[in-house]
């Protein structure tokens, strides 16, 4: 097949697309996933024709394109993907609308890349002939020899421009503070925070001196005001003091065993 062969089979490919897309519309996932499955096989078919390669299966077809730079690897990868759909939807009668949307949309995206691949193919090319894009960038570095272009100037100037722009507003538009408010706050150190408040030992109580309540004293079991409460003493109740257990706490006799009150509020009589 001739190399401008592949504009006239660009007619029946656009027409199995146009015939997936009505399979699909009629929900007839089946097979519209077998017509995108045919219109593959007969796009590497026009492809291995007009690159020379002979034609074996699918895969090993697909795989020489790549290779040999007529295809991309995505593009590869899609002829495939759509391929092992059409397959496993002839052999297994494979009616889901995933699958069957998955290989549309595929094979609608590697249409045009067919077309454009058929106007300018990425493979092998005819004597004496000179790619476009290279022509276009021997005519931009002749254009680039002879210097910045304007239109080049404006773009490298413009930015620099608004950026400094930019920036005056901002400063404009920025009040300034007087000086004075930088003075106005006092400024607290912290060692005299730390020398205000003097610190203040407990006072010990002496074992075996007479004690009596300041307040209405509860009685605990443990040294804790999480601890259970096994009583309370009036105030200016006596006390039976026993000894000191901490800072805080005092152990006092009550109803026969050991219990615990808080020192504070004791006083000895």
């Amino acid at each position: 097949m001739a190399r401008n062969d592949i504009p006239n089979g660009w007619d029946k490919i656009r027409q199995n697309v146009q015939e997936t897309e009505r399979l699909m519309g009629q929900k007839q996932y089946n097979q519209s996933m077998i017509k995108a499955k045919q219109t593959v096989e007969y796009m590497v078919k026009l492809q291995c024709e007009q690159a020379g390669i002979m034609e074996g299966s699918m895969d090993s077809m697909i795989h020489e394109l790549y290779n040999n730079g007529w295809i991309s690897k995505s593009t590869a990868e899609h002829y495939l993907q759509i391929y092992d759909i059409g397959t496993k939807a002839a052999k297994n009668g494979d009616n889901g609308a995933y699958n069957a949307n998955q290989a549309y949309h595929v094979l609608s995206q590697e249409i045009y890349s067919f077309a454009d691949n058929g106007k300018a193919p990425r493979g092998r090319r005819p004597a004496g002939s000179r790619p476009q894009q290279s022509r276009n960038r021997s005519a931009g570095s002749r254009q680039s020899g002879s210097g910045m272009q304007p239109a080049d100037l404006l773009k490298f100037v413009v930015p620099i421009v608004l950026v400094i722009i930019l920036i005056v507003l901002i400063r404009v538009r920025t009040p300034k503070k007087p000086a004075t408010e930088e003075t106005s706050a006092p400024v607290i150190t912290t060692e005299t925070a730390e020398t205000t408040a003097p610190e203040t030992e407990p006072e010990s109580t002496a074992s075996g001196s007479s004690y009596k309540t300041t307040t209405t004293l509860n009685v605990r079991k443990e040294p804790s005001t999480d601890a259970d409460r096994i009583g309370k003493l009036d105030p200016g109740a006596s006390v039976e003091y026993l000894r000191d257990h901490d800072d805080t706490w005092a152990v006092i006799k009550y109803n026969g065993q050991e219990a615990y009150v808080a020192k504070e509020f004791l006083t000895a009589e």
